[in-house]
Parts: C-alpha cells; structure tokens; sequence
C-alpha cells in the first residue's frame, strides 16, 4: 500500500505558489497519507482518471491517532484558560490528568481538493502571512473545496467532492482524537495520526458543497466564503440559509424531483450541526461586542438517509 509520509510537508513544495503533485494513485486504489498536528495539508495526491469537474468520494477507511495528546484550553473567556493539559491515551480513553476522560472520535478535519487556481486564489497564496503558500488555499478559505472540521468525517464515512482540477490533488490535514461540535476553543484535540483513504467516483447524490456520509445519514457541508472572496457580509444566518437550500437541490435531485417535492421533507427532518463557530464576529469581546463580523463559520446540514423510500443502497 503505498504510504505518503509526513516528512514530504516539509520538504514537498515548500514556498512554492503551486504544488506539483506529490504521487498518484488509482481509483478504488487504497493509500495512507500521514499527518501532523494542526493544519499544514500533506499532499496533493493524483488520482488517476479524474477530470476538473466531476465528483469523488472518498472513503475513509481507518484513523490512526499519534501522540502527543493535548487538550485544547481556549474558549471565548480568557479567565481559566491555561497550558494544554497533557492527556494519556489507553483503551480507547484519552485521560485528563485528573477528574475527567473523554472516549476518543478520531475524524478527519481536512480532507480536500486542490482549487482551481484562480486569480482569487492565486492572491490567497501570495497574501499569506504565515507564509503557507499554497497550503494555505487548501485549508483557510473552507468554501466547497476543504476545511470540513466536522467529527462525523471518521472511519467507515465518506466524503463527496467535486474534482476543481484533473486529477483532483487530495489533501488531508488536521486530524482531531476528539472534536466538539462547533470546536469551540479554536481547536480539538490535535494530532499526528495516519488516514487510510480510497477514492472511487460520486453515485447517487448531487455534489455542490461537499456531502459527508455515513451508513445512516447524507450531510451537507457549507461554510462562508468571506475569506475566499474577500468579503465580510455573509454571517452564521446566511451560512444557514444556504445548508438548507442547497440540501433542498440535493434531495431533489436523488428523487428526480422538483424542490418544491424536497421542501416538505427538508422542512421536518433537517439538523443544522455546527463545525466550527469561534470565527463568530462577538465570540470573544476583550472590551464588549463590537461590529467584527463572522468570519470561517462552518455548519452541517444533515437528513437520516432511511427517509427515502425503498430499500437505500449505501452508495
């Protein structure tokens, strides 16, 4: 199987504008691509025979989680925040070092496609503060391209995505052994770890924004794009809007319908779930709320997939 390590995000195009790709592998072809903490993307990965344009899914088959294992200590109060409480793992239990554990959810944080290079992008990469380049465009805008922090993007889920380039550049960052809804302290619990992955072709569902899913549920991924197109006017509202509209186009399309067919069910059945929440404008005042807008806010709009009717083939 092959392996792409994580030495390569240190020494793989690093200060380079555009990645060439690190290595290929083909559709249906299982591979591991490691990781370390935080959010520096390994990658991209080739997958052979994938063109701009069409949709992938991409499995997640096995998370491996590395030490070391730290607690995130942020939040939106600066009273009782401190160190990063070094944590043990064993049995399936990350241990605090004293009244509390906490079950591990290993998820994928990251798993994205290379964006078409645009000129947008291309200004992302170059205006890049933290001098990410490239790596910053497969992470910071979220957008319909990356950057899902959502803790349902484990082992025995997959992710559908629309291929921006041919070849579609896989890349994976930001493995969390546990992650809240709505990452609340700015973080979960980071990790190295090892993702076993297998990209196939997208069936069955219509791929705009990203589809996580997993034996029991189809979930819309939407983020805002004010990073992406350089704007401040979409809020957490807007985010929320645009979930339920577009899963309505998505269950439209699975029973060849109309919206107003996908509407009743999409009414009654729809969860909006927070990914991530702390680029909320007001989320921390240091001297009471002002007119900071919200900024990389991510939610997941979800359905139980047993709502259509017939027997369901986990596609």
């Amino acid at each position: 199987m092959k392996t792409f390590t994580r030495a390569s995000i240190q020494t793989h195009c690093v200060g380079a504008d555009w990645p060439d790709f690190l290595g290929s592998v083909d559709l249906g072809e299982s591979f591991v691509i490691e990781t370390e903490r935080f959010n520096l993307a390994n990658g991209p990965i080739a997958i052979n025979g994938v063109e701009a344009g069409e949709s992938v899914a991409v499995n997640v088959e096995h998370v491996e989680i590395l030490p070391p294992f730290r607690a995130p200590n942020g939040g939106p109060f600066f009273e009782g925040m401190g160190d990063l409480p070094s944590l043990e793992y064993a049995e399936g239990y990350l241990l605090f070092p004293k009244h509390f554990r906490l079950k591990a959810r290993p998820s994928v944080g990251n798993i994205a496609v290379l964006p078409a290079p645009t000129a947008r992008i291309r200004d992302l990469v170059r205006a890049d503060p933290a001098n990410r380049v490239w790596r910053r465009v497969v992470n910071d805008p979220r957008a319909k391209h990356c950057h899902q922090d959502c803790q349902y993007l484990g082992a025995g889920s997959k992710i559908h995505l629309r291929a921006q380039v041919r070849g579609a550049g896989i890349c994976v960052a930001d493995v969390h052994a546990y992650i809240g809804q709505g990452e609340v302290a700015f973080a979960g619990i980071e990790v190295n770890a090892n993702v076993q992955l297998r990209v196939e072709r997208s069936e069955g569902w219509l791929v705009d924004w990203p589809l996580i899913e997993t034996d029991d549920e189809i979930m819309l991924f939407c983020s805002d794009t004010n990073i992406l197109n350089g704007t401040s006017e979409q809020q957490y509202v807007d985010v929320v809007r645009e979930a339920y509209r577009a899963m309505r186009e998505v269950v439209a399309a699975r029973i060849n319908g109309t919206i107003e067919e996908a509407n009743p069910i999409v009414a009654t059945a729809l969860d909006i779930r927070n990914c991530a929440l702390y680029g909320l404008g007001n989320y921390v005042q240091k001297q009471g709320k002002t007119e900071a807008a919200d900024q990389d806010i991510a939610v997941v709009a979800c359905l139980p997939k047993d709502v259509f009717l017939g027997s369901f083939v986990h596609l």
